[in-house]
């Protein structure tokens, strides 16, 4: 679940609310980025190519902030509730679709 903060021309950010087994696809277009700040809790991120299994798996922590910048379809999963911040930055034109 996501509560918009506050919105610019090619940026925003939202806050993060997520109960534990939550999940969201994030699509991150050409110079487009989204970061995840975690207050509490912890997400797990995975992306995965046409036909192949997943190729890697990512954890955003209160510790350690995530940032995807690779244009790509993402699974966002909520390992725990998870409190936190989520900012985007679209690229030029194109827009994310979230």
């Amino acid at each position: 679940m996501q509560f918009d903060i506050a919105s610019l021309k090619n940026y925003s950010v939202s806050a993060l609310a997520m109960a534990r087994g939550e999940h969201t696809i994030e699509e991150v277009g050409d110079g487009s980025a989204v970061v995840f700040v975690i207050l509490y809790g912890c997400i797990q991120i995975t992306r995965q190519r046409s036909g192949q299994p997943a190729s890697f798996c990512l954890h955003a922590r209160p510790s350690a902030p995530l940032f995807l910048i690779n244009p790509g379809r993402y699974c966002v999963v909520a390992e725990s509730n998870v409190l936190g911040v989520r900012g985007t930055r679209r690229g030029g034109n194109q827009a994310c679709t979230f």
